[in-house]
């Protein structure tokens, strides 16, 4: 039976079969040929749906599109520009940072390669960046706002494998920000060696820096209300994303850049996405249900009690566990499926919990990147050129998954880059 369940999941994957469809067809099969009502199946997909911090997920991605169309993401690729474009690679690293500070106002991957892109893209080509470059770059940097808080993944993360979503944010800064220097320096060092850009000559006056700051000053204030709102005990992670919608609303007002059609376009877009998510937590309630009246998880749990005998052992099988599985399916199934298996294991380990979950959120972002599902790679494939493939990004992607693989260990091996930050809260 078991095996049955694994060789139809992976085929169906292999036939190119949404996975939301994939995992509810396995489920659906297994509890038929168990002898179970699929009364079941409708009351597990329910019962996954059913909780009020869900609401976040169609929140944030509503706050995101609306800052994203709203103006905000120039004012914060001005800023980013004035810090990083005078250096070689300047417009490359420009779209790093820019996606670093999008993805503290958005908490999407997608959406913050898209709204990054559809600015900076045209530039980078007019200063000569390869199109497999471009992707390669701006695909992967959209994997900061699934890092930098506030995060979607962070809040499915919380939610199923019991996490506070508050400090899960928190420990997401100094991750964030150590991939973010990274991601520039490597920028930074390609577009010597190969050319590319313009370095800027002129630098900007105090006056005018002052001014940059200015225009993105408000946008920046999004993650601070929020994560202050969670923090200070006034607001749960849901309400804060009501806060992100209000407060993005607003300033896309104030900036006179939305319309009624462009937000008719917004809201269509973020219920699709919506769904697309909801659906897939749905469903993997679901297959969870099969898989632990299956015995699997106990199974997994035995496994590694076996092959890991510290906590390092185990958080490196993991690690490898998602990476195998992340080139063959998206994040929100890994999450919904496997999260609920490892957390038990890793407390069994005496791993911080807050610890574990950077050490997962990390992974997620390297199965984003890695083909042939990495959905960040693809989007950057598509923002770059529409005929674009994936298998055009090379050798530049397998630079940039090696950078993020190797953030994912320094993550491992040094636990308190993930937990000082909330440990300082949480004394304070």
């Amino acid at each position: 039976m078991i095996i049955a369940i694994l060789v139809t999941f992976f085929t169906l994957l292999f036939l190119g079969m949404p996975i939301a469809f994939t995992i509810g067809l396995v489920s659906m099969g297994a509890l038929l040929f168990s002898g179970v009502s699929l009364e079941i199946l409708i009351q597990r997909m329910f019962a996954g749906v059913n909780n009020f911090s869900y609401l976040a997920l169609p929140l944030f991605i509503l706050a995101g599109n609306i800052m994203g169309k709203g103006g905000l993401t120039k004012r914060l690729m001005a800023l980013a520009d004035a810090i990083v474009g005078r250096f070689a690679g300047g417009l490359g690293m420009t779209a790093v940072v820019t996606s670093a500070f999008f993805g503290a106002v958005s908490g999407s991957t997608v959406a913050t390669t898209y709204a990054v892109g559809s600015v900076i893209v045209p530039r980078m080509k007019e200063q000569r960046y390869s199109n497999s470059f471009i992707a390669s770059i701006i695909g992967p940097a959209g994997v900061l706002g699934l890092i930098i808080p506030p995060s979607i993944t962070m809040v499915i993360l919380g939610i199923t494998a019991n996490i506070s979503i508050g400090k899960l944010f928190i420990a997401g800064f100094l991750p964030g920000l150590l991939l973010t220097i990274a991601f520039c320096i490597y920028v930074s060092y390609m577009s010597k060696k190969q050319g590319y850009g313009v370095v800027e000559t002129r630098k900007l006056s105090g006056k005018e820096f002052w001014k940059v700051c200015k225009e993105a000053f408000f946008p920046l204030m999004s993650p601070i209300f929020i994560l202050g709102g969670i923090f200070s005990g006034l607001v749960t992670a849901t309400e804060a994303a009501v806060i992100a919608v209000v407060y993005g609303f607003i300033l896309s007002l104030f900036y006179k850049e939305l319309n009624m059609r462009v937000f008719k376009d917004i809201m269509a877009n973020s219920a699709v996405t919506s769904a697309i998510i909801l659906i897939i937590i749905s469903f993997a309630n679901a297959f969870t249900y099969v898989l632990t009246a299956n015995r699997i998880p106990a199974m997994i749990s035995e496994f590694f009690l076996k092959m890991a005998h510290t906590p390092l052992q185990f958080l490196l099988i993991v690690s490898v566990i998602l990476l195998v599985l992340g080139t063959l399916t998206e994040v929100t199934s890994l999450i919904i499926l496997l999260s609920p298996i490892f957390m038990p294991i890793a407390l069994s380990y005496g791993i911080d919990p807050i610890h574990f979950g950077m050490v997962l959120i990390m992974n997620f972002a390297l199965a984003n990147i890695t083909p042939p599902v990495g959905l960040s790679l693809i989007a950057g494939c598509s923002i770059t050129d529409r005929k674009m493939g994936i298998e055009n990004t090379f050798p530049y992607v397998l630079h940039v998954i090696g950078i993020v693989a190797f953030v994912v260990l320094i993550i491992i091996f040094v636990p308190s880059i993930s937990t000082a930050l909330p440990n300082l809260f949480s004394k304070g």
